[in-house]
């Protein structure tokens, strides 16, 4: 019995993780001037922010469709007639992507299940990974579904924003906000909680002081993390702070593996340039899924 692992474009995934272990991704829409494209194949970050830069106008996006989904998911198992498919998808908190792939699999008889993420970009993607450790460890469709639903709530998923122009854009802030983060030097702090964006503090200063107390806040209220990896996900931050912030993770000696990734046009459509995202699962590394080894290695 095969599980496949998908996911959708939102969860940030690199390249070399996806054909190593050989997810399938199916594209989340993004909207310019009436015009569809799909994230990752036919637009990318820096088409987003030339178009922004020439319309100051913000690119939409739009929730995969039912119809699709049902198209992506049957080329998925034609690849296997004995396989399975877990789709782990941005939250429903956030679009409705994660309900329009629960209709879908409907149509396959038990041989679909989807997850609700409850996260975003690469918070998504952490859950994809251990779902294809589950999986190439034999575990089947519905323990696989059990294990990572189980770590969902554990996600640590955060961000600092360094320009709030495409919050004023997209209506998420006053021109009077804007003004006065522009000012002040506010970068403000987003936190999903349950699923949900909440702003959740309003750091001032130069954003490597700011990503600096935003690491050592974040592990304060975190305090348990998977130690095996944390993810930074970043909008064309300039490199050399992001080399800072990941020397100043490094210094802490908490984590094995600090893996920088670019967002992609997704999550570049909302957040605009210079963002960037501190990206756990803090559940102390509990691999749940050990215990089950020796007893499906038997079938």
């Amino acid at each position: 019995m095969k599980v496949f692992i998908t996911s959708d474009s939102s969860c940030d995934l690199l390249p070399e993780q996806i054909k190593e272990n050989d997810i399938s991704i199916i594209p989340i829409y993004v909207m310019l001037d009436g015009e569809e494209h799909k994230d990752g194949v036919d637009i990318d970050e820096q088409t987003i922010y030339d178009y922004v830069k020439a319309t100051k106008k913000l690119p939409k996006t739009s929730a995969i469709s039912i119809e699709d989904y049902r198209v992506f998911f049957e080329s998925v198992l034609s690849k296997d007639p004995d396989s399975y498919v877990l789709h782990i998808s941005l939250s429903s908190k956030i679009s409705s992507t994660y309900n329009n792939s629960v209709t879908a699999a409907n149509y396959f008889g038990g041989r679909v299940v989807s997850v609700d993420g409850k996260s975003l970009s690469i918070g998504t993607g952490l859950l994809v990974l251990y779902a294809c450790e589950l999986a190439k460890a034999g575990l089947p469709l519905h323990e696989i579904a059990k294990r990572v639903e189980k770590r969902v709530p554990f996600v640590q998923a955060s961000f600092i924003i360094q320009e709030v122009d495409y919050l004023y854009k997209g209506g998420r802030c006053s021109a009077v906000a804007l003004l006065g983060a522009n000012l002040l030097k506010i970068k403000p702090r987003i936190q999903l909680v349950d699923g949900a964006m909440q702003n959740t503090g309003k750091p001032r200063g130069k954003m490597i002081a700011v990503l600096k107390q935003y690491f050592d806040d974040t592990l304060k209220d975190y305090p348990n993390p998977d130690k095996s990896i944390c993810c930074l996900a970043q909008t064309a931050l300039e490199p050399e702070i992001i080399d800072e912030a990941v020397e100043y993770l490094n210094s802490k000696n908490i984590f094995k593996q600090i893996l920088v990734v670019p967002a992609g046009a997704t999550i570049t459509s909302h957040c605009g340039k210079g963002t960037l995202g501190m990206f756990y699962i803090n559940d102390g590394g509990k691999n749940w899924w050990k215990k089950y080894l020796l007893l499906f290695s038997q079938f």
